[in-house]
């Protein structure tokens, strides 16, 4: 069997899952943030986990410690065009290609409204196939690629890996992938699309925590920065600093998703209007930013049978792996 990845490449992270063999694959998880190596403080060398690429010409560092890029983020529909988005993808191709110089099946996805767009998924192919040089002395060959909507990571990987298969065969089922850009969703009837009911939303993560920074700065007098709460989340911490106090995280999150969540369930509701009044079965929820949205979920559908992998935020990468094998 080929070398496989399934890579998604998102606003907060990037995760890669590779590997050629049956046996449990490879991962990487890895902030999304990449930079010239010129506009990056010229006496902190790489820290862990970084990669230096090159770009059009000129060395990148992909996979930034958070905080360490000022103005690193591209928030926008074409993110996929831009340098920072190629300085990712190669500093993943590095990682996935081992020894091999060769990918034989790459899979990533995109939002749903984008994954309908067959110009923009017809561009995305042609800048991810081919021979790439990932830096001087490496280059990386990259033989398919296949592009789906984001969702049906979760989905398929969901199918391969637990009990909830019988019931994606036999029933209507909604996947939900709330990201850092995007919250997209795709419905499935009898393991069919419903094209109609599946669609993207951009009261995103991002939108959350933005509503959590002005929360916290009711109680404490002072906003965080989405930047600075991000950063605690990708590094694992419960808790933020401001003026020098400890300042949990949790019940500001919470908050913020009361304000910002149900807004995107009546968004999604509104399309489930094409079912024609059949139930949803199954909820499914990957990303992220599944744990937040899971209580919402299931008021929502309150008769649904809710399932979450048990890494979430890996769950699209997983699928897309799983999608690139087959």
């Amino acid at each position: 069997m080929g070398n496989a990845l399934g890579l998604d490449i998102g606003y907060s992270n990037v995760i890669g899952v590779f590997g050629s063999g049956d046996g449990q694959p490879e991962s990487i998880i890895r902030p999304s943030q990449a930079a010239p190596l010129s506009v990056l403080p010229g006496d902190s060398g790489l820290r862990p986990g970084e990669v230096i690429v090159e770009v059009d010409g000129a060395p990148w560092v992909a996979f930034a410690a958070p905080g360490r890029v000022q103005d690193g983020r591209e928030l926008h529909e074409d993110y996929t065009s831009s340098h920072a988005y190629e300085a990712l993808f190669k500093g993943a191709l590095l990682h996935a290609a081992g020894d091999k110089d060769v990918i034989d099946c790459l899979v990533t996805g995109l939002p749903v409204s984008q994954a309908r767009d067959k110009p923009y998924v017809e561009a995305l192919i042609k800048r991810m196939t081919g021979t790439h040089r990932i830096t001087p002395k490496r280059e990386v060959t990259v033989k398919r690629v296949e592009v789906v909507a984001q969702p049906i990571g979760t989905l398929t990987e969901i199918y391969c890996n637990s009990d909830a298969s019988e019931v994606i065969e036999e029933s209507v089922s909604i996947i939900i992938d709330p990201g850092f850009f995007s919250v997209d969703w795709v419905v499935f009837d009898h393991r069919e699309l419903v094209v109609n009911s599946s669609s993207s939303s951009l009261k995103a993560m991002s939108v959350v925590l933005e509503a959590c920074n002005e929360e916290i700065a009711k109680d404490h007098g002072g906003i965080p920065g989405v930047e600075k709460i991000e950063h605690a989340l990708q590094s694992g911490k419960s808790y933020i600093l401001i003026y020098g106090r400890k300042v949990e995280l949790a019940e500001y999150l919470e908050r913020a998703a009361e304000r910002v969540i149900p807004s995107v369930f009546t968004e999604i509701k509104q399309g489930l209007r094409f079912l024609k009044g059949r139930a949803i079965d199954c909820v499914i929820l990957g990303g992220g930013g599944a744990s937040l949205y899971e209580p919402f979920a299931r008021k929502e559908f309150p008769d649904a049978l809710v399932v979450k992998p048990v890494n979430s935020v890996k769950s699209n990468a997983e699928g897309f792996w799983h999608i690139a094998r087959s």
